[in-house]
């Protein structure tokens, strides 16, 4: 299955020359001027849109958004199953009370919600906006505030489009500033534009194939895969935070032992000594993790070895009191993410992991561990004097991969580093 990188997008503020792109709960802003995702990563719970326009967690996300035009240029959209909620694009503030799609009187909905929408262009298509649902779309006209006659229409019956965009979308965003004449559709990893004023004249075009999203909105997959990242490795904590204040069941003994080399048979001094040290640094976490606004920023992989004097990139990675995210972040999967995430921001509150020395990867076991776990045998590697498995509870208390492994394990309720 083809991994989804946007939720819902929309303009912001007119004259800003920006976009917002959601996944999940978090959301990021794309900045047309300078062609690249601004740094940082926002909950979507800080916008103040109330329940269900707060969504929580890895698996939870808006439908699709959409800048107002005509008396509602102030306003963002944001819509969800059969509601939508407002912002005001100039203050920044959501507006608490919520509205019902079928204010909108959208055509061939049966019920159910849009799964992307976005504005047309002068000199065609200016004060219409367009609701995309499957395979389908309507035009809704913004000054009579109802949906043109004729449709809904095939996404096949647009000019230039191609599969397996034809199929729907994931989400749809007006171009600003330079890329204003533009229109941008996404699904996947790919991204269409749509020229509403095409060489030549004419009706409104699909311009050029299909381009990979990586790669034309520099940052912007980056930071959104960050933060729904961000948004797993909280319900790991969460999961461990809760086996941590009642810690008597098998599964938390066996992830102590295993991540914390404390014995199931260690005193109770001994268990609560590391029981309140592991939750010291999960709360470290947890504050760390919540100023992803300022702390979550992208580099190219020049910029990394350039600026951060990184002889090779990583994915991710501490550095100048930032979370450093780089093109090779989406190339690993939504697990890993949230484990390496985890992993940095344990390097980023403890001094004591900040070296490499202490980072011991927690597939880097014995021999006998390996064969156990049904993991491949690893060479000896001189940064590291022990494995994993034959760490000093002392040791493991300063090693980043404990973390994420143990607070995996005891979500999962198994050990996560199994094939």
């Amino acid at each position: 299955m083809v991994e989804r990188y946007i939720d819902a997008a929309r303009s912001n503020a007119d004259g800003s020359h920006q976009a917002t792109f959601f996944l999940a709960d978090h959301y990021v802003v794309y900045n047309y001027d300078r062609n690249r995702v601004d740094d940082g990563v926002h909950a979507v719970a800080g916008l103040g849109f109330g329940l269900p326009f707060s969504p929580v967690g890895p698996d939870q996300s808006l439908d699709a958004a959409l800048k107002g035009r005509g008396l509602h240029t102030r306003t963002g959209y944001q819509f969800r199953g059969v509601r939508y909620a407002r912002v005001d694009l100039t203050s920044g503030l959501g507006d608490s009370g919520l509205g019902e799609l079928a204010a909108w009187a959208l055509p061939g909905l049966n019920g159910g919600g849009v799964d992307a929408a976005f504005n047309g262009r002068p000199p065609t298509r200016d004060g219409k906006a367009y609701f995309f649902h499957g395979d389908r779309y309507t035009r809704y006209d913004w000054q009579r505030e109802k949906p043109d006659p004729e449709y809904p229409r095939p996404l096949s019956a647009v000019a230039g489009m191609v599969a397996p965009f034809t199929d729907g979308l994931d989400a749809a965003v007006d171009g600003e500033g330079a890329y204003a004449e533009t229109g941008y559709l996404f699904r996947g990893g790919d991204y269409l534009r749509v020229a509403w004023d095409p060489p030549g004249g004419g009706e409104p075009r699909v311009d050029g194939p299909a381009r990979g999203i990586q790669a034309g909105w520099p940052g912007l997959v980056e930071l959104l895969l960050a933060g729904k990242a961000k948004a797993q490795a909280l319900v790991w904590i969460a999961d461990a935070a809760r086996h941590l204040a009642v810690p008597f069941d098998p599964l938390f003994a066996t992830a102590l032992a295993t991540h914390f080399h404390v014995a199931p048979t260690a005193g109770a001094h001994e268990k609560a000594t590391v029981i309140a040290l592991v939750q010291a640094q999960f709360t470290r976490v947890l504050t760390a993790l919540s100023e992803s606004s300022i702390r979550f920023r992208f580099r190219t992989a020049a910029e990394s070895m350039r600026l951060d004097h990184n002889t090779e990139a990583p994915a991710v990675y501490f550095w100048d009191a930032k979370l450093n995210f780089t093109p090779l972040f989406p190339a690993t999967d939504p697990s890993a993410r949230a484990a390496s995430l985890l992993r940095e921001t344990v390097r980023s509150v403890d001094p004591s992991a900040a070296t490499v020395s202490a980072h011991v990867p927690d597939c880097y076991v014995s021999d006998a561990e390996a064969g156990r776990l049904g993991l491949p045998t690893v060479r000896d590697d001189p940064r590291w004097t022990r494995r994993y498995d034959q760490l000093t509870t002392a040791a493991a208390l300063h090693n980043p991969s404990a973390y994420a492994a143990f607070a995996r394990h005891l979500s999962l309720g198994r050990d996560g580093r199994t094939p």
